[in-house]
């Protein structure tokens, strides 16, 4: 079977397997061991976290956009993750009032809190905090944040910030049963396409006029069954 994800510009194609069941039948699942996740497994979750991630940006932000990041000084660093989260809800409120009364619409953002280094991925005592953002005067946000800790980038007009996505997970941490990002309310959401079935031996077919980011084929060794993956970001025209 195969189905396509559209998020804004940004479109997927997922070719898989899928059990054929009669309308309202229910799919039998089998049972997981708590604490038996293997290793493939958490590497798959952390590939689908990004994917998950990406598309939410992909709908919702376009290029002017804000990327930013607010870390604290030495002598302020916060004792918890919980500690960082409320820091990052009074700016976010602060944030939400300067936007409204500029714009007169709700701001929409995606956040995530980093206990881990940039560079290796340990465990770090820096906390620091990542948001992508719809754009705001950097002298509101600086009157809200030392502008010393405030680092940002305006979203450039590629359509795909699977870039951005891959970051703000891996910098989270591992999720343990939680959510390594939050969102606000109202966030376009991408669509999903009904499966149809294909012919396995037809490559999936990219349309012309696109920026191919991303194609895999896997067949898996034991089971034999084949599955695909491209990600293509529609080129936009000049007016």
């Amino acid at each position: 079977m195969e189905y396509k994800i559209i998020s804004g510009r940004t479109e997927e194609i997922r070719r898989t397997m899928m059990p054929w069941r009669e309308p309202g039948q229910k799919v039998r699942r089998g049972t997981r061991v708590k604490g038996k996740t293997s290793l493939r497994k958490i590497l798959a979750n952390e590939r689908e976290a990004v994917k998950n991630l990406a598309r939410i940006l992909n709908c919702n932000f376009r290029q002017g956009d804000m990327w930013i990041t607010l870390t604290y000084p030495e002598s302020s660093l916060p004792g918890s993750r919980e500690d960082a989260k409320k820091d990052l809800e009074k700016f976010l409120r602060k944030c939400r009032d300067a936007y409204r009364k500029a714009t007169g619409k709700a701001l929409r953002y995606v956040v995530a809190v980093s206990d881990r280094d940039g560079k290796t991925g340990e465990i770090s005592r820096r906390m620091h905090l990542h948001i992508v953002m719809d754009a705001l005067a950097y002298e509101v946000i600086t009157a809200l944040w030392p502008a010393e800790d405030v680092t940002y980038r305006r979203l450039d007009g590629r359509g795909d910030y699977t870039g951005i996505a891959r970051y703000m997970v891996t910098n989270a941490g591992p999720a343990d049963g939680k959510k390594r990002w939050s969102t606000s309310k109202g966030l376009r959401k991408p669509i999903i396409t009904e499966p149809v079935p294909v012919e396995e031996k037809e490559r999936i077919r990219v349309p012309r006029d696109v920026s191919l980011k991303e194609r895999e084929e896997y067949r898996d060794e034991e089971t034999g069954m084949y599955s695909a993956y491209v990600r293509y970001v529609k080129v936009r025209r000049r007016e």
